[in-house]
């Protein structure tokens, strides 16, 4: 035993020496941990007060909407803005508040027009997209609908997926501008969903056909699927050659407001679409829904040519209040003299121009129309008209997405130094509802 206790004797000191060298080492380990989480909670910290800040000017922003004359004295007329300063800082800083009336009953939960040039760009995904084979983002002088970037497939292993979250999110839609080209024999592109990452449908195809070189826009009603924090969207390519293509560009989950029965048409089913009407478009004329030219929303809109183009519909507005009716609208080639008008009555008879388009608005551009129903008399059969007065064949007038709304909305963006938090909101019948709200 002695002998034992001797020997452990003579181990103390190495074994000391081994324990404080150990020490040492977790000591400065620990100090490292410590000083890196005091920064990085600092750094947290400074995150989360410029967010609470922001925040505060968004809730700022929504009781002068509400209580502060903001909706009723400022901004009185759809694209209206105006920006502010808090009286008072918050946790030091002071938010910069804009606030704009949309005029337009929707509000953009996701976005990507690719300009970053890479797979994380845009704004309100839940992760980058997922490219396979050799999709790619390209840069071009002419491929993309806008910018200088866009998504290229071509082949038959190109595939892009990505993911939103549309929990809380009414009413939502995919929207995207796409171009194909030299699709041939059994040759398909398509575009999918998924609320799991497993299941897919596909909701647009293109084929031998649709390989027009021109871009359409697309807009895909997703109310129907379950809300998810993991909604996906994918494109895919199944084309024999790398010589076939599609692009796509500008795409967004969007998510609209409800109308609640009152009548809206994109003209993507002929003269009797959309809902809310008390019956089809009546039409006469060189008038017809067509996919010539680009749509704004879709593949189809409404085309209007010559002196004799004339169409109008009717819808029971006799217990609504407030209305405005909302469309895009795009003149081509008019001269001077030609002449295009938006017409409404209350009974059929009695009408009021309510638009009009003449040589100056021939831009070949859709632009968005917001016309204040509200000091007409509504009626069980209210009408809306568009009547062309065009000297040739060969001027054109497009309508598309054409609805009436009740609501007012507003975009709200909150500023501080390094944050920034945006909102969208709705007033309807004195109540303010949420569509949005997220970091800018």
């Amino acid at each position: 035993m002695n002998g034992l206790r001797g020997s452990e004797k003579g181990q103390a000191l190495p074994l000391a020496l081994i324990a404080l060298g150990l020490g040492a080492l977790l000591v400065g380990a620990f100090l490292s941990y410590t000083s890196t989480n005091l920064i990085t909670s600092r750094v947290l910290g400074q995150a989360a007060e410029g967010q609470h800040a922001a925040d505060a000017g968004i809730e700022d922003a929504i009781w002068n909407l509400m209580y502060g004359g903001l909706a009723t004295s400022v901004l009185t007329t759809p694209g209206d803005s105006t920006s502010y300063s808090l009286d008072e800082t918050v946790n030091g800083l002071t938010p910069t508040v804009t606030v704009t009336r949309n005029g337009q009953t929707v509000a953009t939960a996701a976005n990507d027009g690719f300009e970053s040039g890479g797979w994380s760009g845009g704004s309100g995904w839940v992760d980058d997209w997922l490219p396979e084979g050799n999709a790619s983002i390209v840069r071009s002088a002419w491929l993309p609908h806008e910018g200088e970037y866009c998504l290229r497939l071509r082949g038959s292993t190109d595939y892009a997926k990505r993911a939103v979250d549309t929990v809380g999110k009414p009413n939502v839609h995919l929207r995207f501008w796409a171009l194909a080209i030299s699709l041939e024999g059994s040759d398909e592109a398509r575009c999918l969903v998924s609320p799991d990452g497993s299941n897919w449908d596909v909701v647009q195809t293109w084929e031998d056909g649709d390989d027009d070189y021109y871009y359409h826009g697309y807009d895909i009603d997703l109310s129907a699927y379950e809300a998810s924090g993991e909604f996906w969207v994918a494109f895919e390519a199944d084309m024999s050659s790398t010589h076939d293509y599609l692009y796509v560009d500008a795409v967004s989950v969007v998510t609209t407001l409800p109308s609640a029965g009152l009548p809206s048409d994109g003209f993507e089913a002929g003269w009797s679409g959309g809902a809310g009407w008390l019956g089809d478009w009546h039409h006469q004329g060189s008038t017809e829904i067509t996919a010539d030219s680009v749509a704004c929303e879709g593949r189809y809109h409404l085309e209007m040519r010559d002196s004799d183009s004339y169409v109008k519909r009717a819808a029971d507005l006799s217990a609504e209040t407030g209305l405005h009716l909302q469309f895009w609208s795009k003149a081509r080639s008019l001269e001077q003299y030609d002449e295009v008008q938006c017409l409404v009555s209350p009974d059929g008879s009695e009408w009021t121009v309510v638009r009009t388009w003449t040589q100056s608005d021939s831009d070949s551009d859709y632009h968005f129309n917001d016309i204040d129903l509200s000091p007409y008399q509504m009626s069980d059969e209210f009408w809306i008209a568009f009547n062309s007065d065009l000297s040739s064949k060969h001027d054109y007038f497009y309508v598309d997405d054409l609805r009436i709304v009740r609501a007012e909305v507003y975009h709200i963006a909150s500023a501080v130094t390094g944050e920034t938090i945006e909102a969208t909101v709705v007033i309807e019948d004195s109540e303010l509802s949420i569509l949005s709200w997220q970091l800018g």
